[in-house]
């Protein structure tokens, strides 16, 4: 299987030429976004360290419960496939056996996620914690998280955990 990110138009003109060189019949699946930055998965592991720091909780524990509680509801809402596979999986289990499945085995949940879902996550990790006083660093790429962005689905996301 062939994957291409699509970023320029330069690379808009090398997939259709690749197309143009394939034999018919083929199929072609489109999925816009991207894969979450780079800069992303730093800031989250910097913030995990960062709370760490401040509350005394393990950075593993702090990360299995921004998964649970902040990642799942997004990946939920986002994918039907997530959604049946972790309700019929996981969902039943108590909360710290949850904790403890994410967190021992490194169950994919921001992994998964495209940026948009990511700058959600980071955006409702900052806010969450901020609410307790935990100060945590802003970055200058407005792309990997924008602090402004209004409006939380927090209650929501709790209920879905």
């Amino acid at each position: 299987m062939v994957h291409r990110v699509i970023r320029t138009p330069a690379d808009l003109d090398m997939l259709k030429a690749f197309l143009d060189g394939r034999p018919l019949p083929l199929s072609v699946e489109i999925t816009e976004g991207r894969d979450r930055s780079k800069e992303q998965n730093k800031l989250a592991f910097k913030w995990y360290g960062e709370i760490s720091e401040q509350t005394g909780e393990d950075v593993e524990d702090v990360r299995a419960r921004c998964k649970l509680e902040i990642g799942v509801p997004i990946m939920r809402r986002g994918s039907d496939k997530f959604r049946e596979t972790y309700d019929r999986l996981v969902r039943p289990l108590p909360h710290a056996d949850k904790l403890e499945l994410i967190r021992d085995t490194e169950m994919p949940v921001t992994s998964l996620m495209k940026i948009k879902q990511m700058t959600e996550y980071l955006d409702l990790m900052f806010r969450r914690h901020s609410e307790f006083g935990i100060v945590l660093t802003i970055p200058p790429d407005r792309y990997a998280y924008d602090p402004d962005k209004s409006g939380s689905r927090r209650a929501d996301q709790r209920a879905a955990a």
